[in-house]
């Protein structure tokens, strides 16, 4: 296992822990990992997963650190 494979792991593992309640998948979506395809016209939104496949590890770590942080500033308001 790669040391970004454990980071990520950890960071997920936690965040599950805070979040029982979570299932597996939500706390992916939740978390950044897995995102909706990017749309040009807001009125026509799509709903499509896009392809993470070409994701670099240190990118989704970048992205989890972010939606957590993004969670923390929510909670002080």
């Amino acid at each position: 296992m790669k040391k970004e494979h454990r980071i990520i792991l950890d960071l997920l593992e936690e965040y599950l822990e805070k979040n029982p309640s979570l299932r597996f998948g939500q706390a992916l979506f939740n978390l950044g990992v897995n995102q909706f395809q990017e749309t040009t016209d807001p009125r026509n939104p799509n709903y499509n997963l896009r392809d993470i496949h070409n994701d670099h590890d240190l990118d989704i770590i970048e992205r989890i650190k972010n939606q957590l942080i993004w969670f923390e500033s929510q909670r002080s308001k």
